[in-house]
């Protein structure tokens, strides 16, 4: 008998998804067109305001459906603008951070060290492939040190980071 009502209530949820699923297309709002060239990076309050817009519109989704989703709305408002990273490269055509431990390993892989050797050319190829990134984890080493944690924490990374910047 718990079996039963586990199911039914399994069956009922997914039929009430697919219901909001199906008419969540026939609203069909029409899409926000920002006149932005892929270098022009977009501002934080329309992209803020985007991403509001496809949640609103994908309510009923979540996890992996969710994330599809998003993508797929945030380029139809921003067309001709590479939102997210792809292939191993960034929006500003730096390689991810996945991308760059993946060859930096491959790298230091082939040279067969082992130990603090291999830990410190492990560090060193990805300073040397993401500086920026290095540089946060630097910043955030600090803050730590000084006992900041949470917001404080984050507020103190961003400030070291643009510092750094320039």
């Amino acid at each position: 008998m718990r079996s039963l009502m586990i199911v039914s209530a399994f069956v009922l949820g997914f039929c009430g998804t697919a219901q909001a699923q199906s008419t969540a297309p026939a609203r069909a709002p029409a899409p926000t067109t920002i006149a932005t060239s892929a270098d022009e990076p977009i501002p934080r309050a329309e992209r803020a305001k985007a991403r509001q817009d496809c949640v609103s519109e994908n309510i009923a989704l979540t996890g992996d459906d969710l994330r599809a989703a998003m993508r797929i709305c945030m380029q139809g408002k921003f067309p001709g603008v590479q939102l997210y990273a792809r292939d191993g490269v960034t929006r500003d055509g730096k390689p991810t951070a996945v991308a760059a431990r993946a060859a930096c390993k491959d790298e230091v892989d082939g040279r067969k060290l082992e130990s603090s050797e291999r830990i410190a050319a492990l560090t060193a190829c990805f300073n040397g492939k993401r500086p920026d990134l290095a540089q946060r984890s630097e910043c955030r080493k600090e803050a730590r040190a000084k006992g900041l944690d949470g917001a404080d924490l984050r507020k103190a990374v961003d400030a070291c980071a643009r510092e750094a910047k320039g």
